[in-house]
Order: structure tokens, then sequence, then C-alpha cells
């Protein structure tokens, strides 16, 4: 695929210029013109690879046995549909049309019917839907599907073929139903002979005019922006994931929770509160009792691992809640962070 500079007259685009006899237009007009200088038209030239093996078959080519004539295959539709900027939007299995009259018949009657002895239970259905670019700057969506019913494929082939088909069935319906999408988006013809083949298709489509000063300014702020989500972390994604109720403020030891039975009793006269005028720049009483925890308010002791390999000290265990969650937590209010994130 080649991109030729585009023979045009302020923004207009003659593809009459591109006679017929030397090349293959696959845009239905003879000439494309722009709507404002932040768009220009870019025409490209594909030559697909003609060569074929005594079947008629090739990487970008075959021949197809009804007809006699040359269709394009898969691998070369994606290089015409490169050319024209088209992109794929989805592809997905879809409910055959014989499986949605069962499932009507099942849903009416309330009675379960046996796939296993339907003939019809190997049928594949596939949709794709694909977006083209328009001359006038925007974009149209275009959506086909191809359905294969494998009690006629079985018909028409040896036992030893249809054995060789039957596992490939899904991809061989997505690639005829992607084949329909684009010759609908850019009038490709289903068959062509061998010379019309040998010469370039020309596509015409309209892209962004990176000359343009308004695109280049939000191109390069869309790409900045790009970049920064790929190399730079933001606070939020460090931050503890917020709950349905919000998570109550950091605990003082005057706050701890009354005595459930578990420990020692808690008195309130252990710990003292200082007046802020009598502080004098030293640390408050409690500073030295150890480290709490700032959701549950329990205090964070040693704790060694499954393995006995490693014991993490307080402090281990805050410095990692800091630098993984943005707070102070104990472990077990760390499994519930992690749960609810």
């Amino acid at each position: 695929m080649s991109t030729q500079q585009p023979k045009f007259t302020n923004t207009l685009v003659k593809l009459n210029e591109y006679p017929s006899d030397k090349f293959n237009v696959l845009i239905p007009v003879t000439s494309m013109q722009v709507m404002s200088d932040m768009q220009r038209i870019v025409v490209n030239e594909v030559r697909l690879d003609t060569t074929v093996d005594d079947k008629g078959n090739g990487r970008d080519i075959y021949r197809d046995k009804t007809t006699g004539k040359y269709a394009v295959t898969k691998v070369g539709g994606m290089k015409l549909a490169a050319a024209a900027n088209i992109s794929i939007i989805s592809s997905e299995r879809a409910t055959p049309d014989v499986c949605s009259k069962c499932i009507e018949m099942m849903n009416a009657t309330k009675k379960a019917l046996r796939c296993s002895d339907c003939p019809h239970r190997y049928d594949v259905k596939c949709i794709v839907t694909i977006r083209v670019p328009e001359p006038s700057g925007s974009f149209r969506k275009i959506e086909k599907f191809k359905e294969i019913d494998c009690t006629m494929e079985k018909a028409s082939m040896s036992e030893a073929q249809y054995k060789r088909f039957l596992p490939h069935r899904a991809s061989i319906a997505e690639s005829k139903a992607l084949m329909r999408c684009i010759r609908d988006a850019i009038g490709l013809a289903a068959g062509y002979t061998l010379n019309e083949l040998k010469k370039p298709f020309i596509i015409a489509h309209v892209v962004p005019n990176l000359d343009s000063p308004e695109i280049r300014d939000r191109l390069a702020g869309s790409y900045l922006q790009s970049m920064g989500l790929l190399f730079e972390t933001s606070a939020s994604q460090r931050a503890l994931p917020q709950a349905e109720t919000p998570l109550p403020p950091p605990a003082t030891p005057a706050e701890l929770p009354e005595y459930d039975g578990d420990d020692e009793p808690y008195h309130e006269s252990e710990y003292p509160v200082a007046d802020e005028d009598d502080t004098g720049g030293e640390s408050l009483p409690w500073d030295d009792i150890g480290i709490f925890c700032e959701y549950c308010g329990e205090e964070i002791l040693e704790t060694i691992s499954r393995s006995g390999e490693k014991t993490w000290t307080p402090d281990d265990i805050k410095g990692y809640s800091e630098y993984k969650f943005g707070r102070c937590l104990c472990t077990r209010c760390q499994r519930g962070a992690d749960k609810n994130a």
C-alpha cells in the first residue's frame, strides 16, 4: 500500500484522473472535496498479490468455483480496509435462525428440546460491525452477518472435507461477514477477472488535517494526556476504595472501642490528654504506646507470615499500608479493602 499526493485544486480531489483501464477506483464518485481546512483527502493505492496455485487459490485472492471469477480473501480485504481507514467495532457470535425458532417453541410449550438429536446443532452465525469514514468527515456503521447451515455444507462435501470444515466453521462465518461489510463499505465487487485484480486499487478518504493549528493542538493535548495515564499513577489509584458508607476519621486512643472481652480492659486514665498550650513541642503521652489502625482503631501488633519465614513489625505493616492504601490499616482491614477494590 502506498499513499499518493492527491491531485487537487483547493482541496478538491479528482478521482476521474485515475483511468479505469489502469486502476480500480473504489469510491463511486468522480471527485471529493473537504468541507474546511481542518480536513484533507488521502488517496491510497493498494496492490493485491495475484499469485495463485493450480486450484486458483492465493493469499489475497481465490477463484470462486461457482462463477469462475476471482474474489478477494480476508487478507486482501484487510489491506483494502486499512487503506480506507475502516475499523472493526465488534465481531460476535449470534443464535442461528433455526435455534431461535426452537427457543420460541420451547418457551411456548415449556418443554426442553434435545439439541443433540438436531441436524442443525453445528450451525453458526456471526455478526460483524465496522466503522467507515464518510467524505463529510463523519463516520457510519455497517453491520452484516453470515450464517452457516452445516446440513447444506455437509451435503456438498465429502466426509473427509466436512471433518476438516467443521472445526473452522465459526472463523469462516466471521470472515465472510467481515468481507460483506468491506464490500458494502468501499464498493468492492464480488468477483473480478485476474487481469482486473492486477490493477492497483485506488481508495480515497477524509482524515484530520494535522497542519491545522486547531487539530494539531488538540492532538498534542490528547497525546500528552494518554502518556500521563500510561506512566503516572494518580493518587486515586493508590487511595483506599470508598465504600457506600464513608470511613470514619482517624482514631486516637481516646476514641478506641470499649472492652469487648477479647483483650485486657481499656482504661481512659492510662492515656491522659494534654492541653495544646502545655505540650511545648514535646510528644503527646500516647505517641509511644504503639501504632493503631485508622479504620477500626485496633493496635497493630507484630505478625508472623504463614510460612513462618518473615516477621512483620508494626512499622512494616504501617509502611506497606500507607504505600498501597494511603492510610494506616491493620492486616484485617487491608484484606477488607482488597475485597472492596
